[in-house]
């Protein structure tokens, strides 16, 4: 069963919201915040797996990659 959130949004988000749909696949509102709260979830669990393997990953000669890897995600 889905539960239904109740949120509030401003007038300048809403009308962002709206057109950014007129250009992406997204048929109306809902869709497009499921979507990106879908997103935003995606991001969050890569975040933690990289943390996560943060300090199971080798050091030394690929540590640049190493480096890159967790700037790109902000946990420097």
């Amino acid at each position: 069963m889905n539960d239904l959130v109740h949120i509030r949004l401003d007038t300048k988000m809403r009308n962002e919201i709206a057109r950014t749909i007129k250009h992406t696949m997204h048929a109306n509102e809902s869709e497009f915040i499921r979507d990106a709260l879908r997103k935003q979830l995606e991001t969050y669990q890569k975040i933690e797996l990289l943390t996560s393997l943060k300090n199971t990953l080798p050091r030394g000669k690929g540590n640049a990659t190493r480096s890159q890897l967790f700037r790109e995600f902000g946990l420097e």
